[in-house]
């Protein structure tokens, strides 16, 4: 994603460059910046939002294999019921828990404490 907003910025200076070289009006330069400028920060938001989730996610699985629980959609999972699956970030019962057969958690409904509900 680093080489994502490296483009855009590359692409952002180009832009500028060429549009005072071209026969723009002031008015279509400052929208094309603006447009631009906007491109990059939703980039750079995205990014931020991006790292933030994988962090999370490198947390609950790393309490997942030292044998934490993780509370998923009401219920809770550990290494004892579940199995992580890393290609799709998600838990499946393994052969201990014939409860839960063919159910698959997904990583993002997960989290490390149990959530309170108030009456």
């Amino acid at each position: 994603m680093q080489l994502l907003l490296l483009l855009a910025l590359v692409f952002l200076i180009a832009s500028v460059i060429a549009a005072k070289k071209s026969t723009f009006s002031k008015k279509a330069k400052g929208g094309l910046f603006i447009v631009l400028a906007l491109l990059l920060a939703l980039a750079w938001w995205y990014e931020a939002q991006s790292r933030q989730n994988s962090e999370e996610n490198r947390l609950m699985i790393s309490a997942f294999k030292q044998g934490k629980s993780l509370y998923c959609d009401g219920r809770e999972i550990s290494s004892d019921t579940f199995v992580f699956v890393n290609g799709t970030l998600s838990f499946i019962a393994n052969n201990n828990n014939q409860n839960d057969r063919g159910v698959v958690i997904d990583i993002a409904t997960c989290t490390l404490e149990k959530v309170k509900v108030n009456p």
